[in-house]
């Protein structure tokens, strides 16, 4: 069987989509000689500085293209009038038109992006918060829910399987949207691949770049509303001015619209000389970043997984994170899990963490072998188990 795998082009500064994208490419290369079917990568080439990492998967059919947005465009807002169907007769969207001249089979779209397209395919949903928390702007303002609503009830409900990492999204999406129990496959998020680890002298030197000292707390986060800084930043402030612990935040991510605000709130907090913003920053320096932290403080509001828990848990970072729903399946008992929107838990977290150096050190060994448990080689092999099971379906019409 032939089967394509669309990238939608994602940049480092995109955070876990492009990690995510990456790392299962390798392990498919490393793998697909394990396999009988073929395979064939069609990738958005939005910015050549990407392709040697792509191109360098040599047992991979690369095919890069560009659609052009305006068009595409176009054939959306035509779409919505006089429906896909209609439109479909007439004119194929790009990424068929390439899909059926490779002669694909079966076409698995890794991030959660969809186009018009009647070629069996894989989706795979990282969260539906659009319809779970649809008060945040991000999943509302400006049409966002009607086009977040739009997309899923088109991409789920024509897909031959939907991949989800845990139960909790399972649940979530068999009720907001119907699907049938038996589309569903669960794959958790893979432990990303973090090599080589940054030596000591690597350590402090990025530390000396951003001018920081060790044992700070540390959040990877765009800067949404959803990932809640101002809860962390009241955190700060409470573990200052009731228990007089005076920890350092570091804050890594895109500018979404909100850094300003939690800027503005880090200065009438008093707190703008204890907290770092640094923007996006290469991966290299991430990795060092959580190395070099006392602990990762990811109070995000959205589930059913994230990915900064598992890349903390591989770099020997000891994990507090919000209780969302599939938290606990995600990551078990390698992270201090506490209510995201409770001030008091979060701080009490960190005291307890720098009062017990022995439940730090307890987090850090669990963390490590949750990070071992499931990596992108598994989420692979995961892979190729559904496209053996398709192919006895796929057999049926030429």
């Amino acid at each position: 069987m032939k089967v394509g795998i669309y990238l939608s082009g994602n940049l480092p500064e995109s955070g876990g989509a492009y990690t995510f994208e990456q790392d299962i490419l390798v392990s498919l290369s490393k793998l697909s000689d394990q396999t009988r079917h073929e395979f064939v990568v069609f990738w958005e080439n939005k910015n050549l500085s990407q392709s040697a990492a792509i191109k360098s998967l040599g047992n991979l059919k690369i095919i890069p293209f560009v659609r052009q947005q305006k068009l595409l465009k176009l054939f959306r807002m035509i779409a919505n009038r006089i429906s896909w169907v209609k439109l479909a007769s007439v004119l194929e969207d790009p990424l068929q038109k390439r899909a059926k001249a490779e002669g694909i089979d079966l076409m698995l779209f890794l991030t959660p992006i969809y186009g018009p397209i009647d070629i069996p395919y894989i989706a795979n949903i990282w969260d539906i918060q659009h319809r779970l928390q649809p008060w945040f702007p991000e999943v509302s303002h400006k049409g966002a829910w009607v086009l977040r609503e739009d997309f899923f009830s088109r991409y789920l409900g024509q897909a031959s399987f939907i991949i989800t990492p845990n139960q909790s999204g399972k649940q979530e999406l068999s009720f907001f949207y119907q699907i049938p129990p038996e589309r569903f496959r669960l794959l958790m998020h893979p432990t990303p691949e973090i090599d080589p680890m940054p030596s000591k002298d690597e350590l402090e030197a990025v530390l000396l770049k951003y001018k920081i000292s060790s044992g700070y707390l540390f959040y990877p986060a765009q800067f949404w509303p959803h990932k809640n800084h101002v809860n962390l930043l009241l955190a700060l402030k409470q573990l200052r001015d009731k228990h007089q612990m005076s920890f350092q935040l570091v804050l890594v991510g895109s500018d979404k619209g909100n850094r300003q605000h939690i800027q503005d709130l880090a200065k009438e907090y008093g707190l703008i000389d204890q907290v770092h913003f640094l923007g996006f920053v290469p991966r290299e320096d991430l990795i060092a970043l959580y190395r070099g932290a006392f602990a990762l403080i990811y109070v995000t509001l959205f589930g059913p997984e994230n990915l900064p828990p598992l890349e903390a848990f591989a770099c020997g970072c000891p994990v507090i994170a919000s209780d969302v729903p599939g938290a606990e399946e995600q990551l078990g008992d390698a992270a201090f899990l506490v209510k995201g929107l409770s001030v008091d838990e979060i701080a009490n977290a960190v005291k307890r963490l720098k009062d017990n150096p022995d439940l730090r050190n307890d987090l850090i060994t669990r963390g490590r072998d949750r990070a071992a448990k499931f990596t992108a080689r598994d989420f692979v092999k995961g892979l190729l188990g559904i496209f053996d099971e398709f192919e006895a379906v796929r057999r049926n019409w030429k």
